[in-house]
Formats: structure tokens, C-alpha cells, sequence
């Protein structure tokens, strides 16, 4: 398999999300945004710092509930311009089955409410 290639497709999002530390319970650190979103991981936007390896929990909280999602820091993406606080990170999730399938659903309705783009990239996400 090409490197370059993800295994799931990623959808571009602008879900405000909690970010706590650590993989269950843990302390809410802040807020962020979803930049894009996947059934394997999600980049994110945050005001501070995370750390690279590290586990964090994020919670989405939309029209069936709140939604969360553990997952590790795969990489620090660096600061996007516009906020010099604000740092992007990309996230490797690590999900239960319940919590995939409820990812999916949340992935459904941002597919829906997100057009895409003139590349097509978005088309025939599940199959």
C-alpha cells in the first residue's frame, strides 16, 4: 500500500469539540475544532500545547448525544496562522466498537452537510 494513501477517506469539519487528557475520565484542557475527520483519526485545532504520543479524549457533542473519542497524538502539525496560540494536531483514534459506529454516524451527517470539493474526493466514502 502507497504511504501517501489513507486507509479511510477524510472529511472536511468545523465541530467544536472538549479536549480532555488522558483516555477515560482525565481533566478538561479546552476546546478545539475539527479541521477534518475520519474513521481512523481526526486533525484538530487547539489553543496550547498536546503531547506527541500521547492519549486525549475528545468529545463531540451533537444531535444524538455527546460522542468520545479516544485517541493518540500522531503528529503535531504546527500552528495554522491565524491564531498564534492555536496549534493543529493530527489524532490516530483508538475505538471501541460502539464508538465506531456511532463515528459513523456523526461521519454521515458531516458528509451531508459538507459538499465536495471539484477533486470529488469525497464521493463514495463507504464503498
Amino acid at each position: 500500500m502507497d504511504k501517501t494513501q489513507r486507509a479511510h477517506a477524510r472529511w472536511p469539519s468545523d465541530l467544536v469539540v472538549e479536549v480532555f487528557s488522558g483516555p477515560v475520565g482525565g481533566v478538561r484542557i479546552g476546546e478545539g475544532q475539527l479541521l477534518d475527520l475520519s474513521l481512523s483519526g481526526c486533525l484538530l485545532r487547539v489553543r496550547g500545547e498536546l503531547k506527541t504520543g500521547a492519549t486525549y479524549r475528545i468529545r463531540v457533542t451533537w444531535k444524538e448525544g455527546a460522542l468520545d473519542l479516544p485517541g493518540r497524538v500522531a503528529r503535531d502539525a504546527g500552528r495554522p496562522g491565524k491564531d498564534p496560540a492555536a496549534r493543529r494536531y493530527g489524532l490516530a483514534f483508538n475505538l471501541t466498537y460502539d464508538q465506531e459506529k456511532a463515528l459513523m454516524r456523526l461521519i454521515d451527517l458531516v458528509r451531508r452537510t459538507n459538499k465536495p470539493d471539484d477533486t470529488g474526493f469525497m464521493s463514495s466514502y463507504w464503498g
